[in-house]
């Protein structure tokens, strides 16, 4: 498991902590029915609090991406495709309404805009 928290970021270590995890999560990294590393060891390995960790934990519980079996640990729960894409698209849309609203705010056209994300996601390939 890699996770890298910036410090010096506007989204709390935790939050940060949470998208991560999601989105290996959703991206088939932990398939369904792993286990995560308990929270000591993430806090120790990342260098951040307990604390920090139990409340990524706690939300990634509360969003349905994970659940803690007492005296075992916390495992990626099985998720539905409709769950899966309803889910996705919450991880994204945070990122697109903010690329939507820079490309509004430089004068880029629908089609320029599309252009540049085709472009950027092709890199990827």
């Amino acid at each position: 498991m890699y996770i890298s928290v910036l410090p010096d970021s506007d989204t709390p270590a935790y939050k940060q902590i949470y998208e991560q995890i999601s989105g290996q999560i959703l991206s088939g990294a932990f398939p369904p029915g792993s286990v995560l590393p308990p929270i000591r060891a993430v806090a120790n390995e990342i260098g951040t609090s307990v604390v920090t960790v139990r409340s990524a934990w706690e939300l990634l519980e509360k969003e349905g991406f994970i659940e803690t079996r007492a005296g075992s640990g916390c495992y990626v729960r099985p998720l539905s495709a409709p769950q899966t894409e309803k889910l996705r698209e919450n991880a994204v849309l945070p990122a697109l309404k903010q690329f939507a609203a820079a490309a509004e705010k430089l004068g880029l056209t629908y089609e320029e805009a599309r252009e540049m994300l085709e472009r950027e996601m092709k890199k990827k390939e």
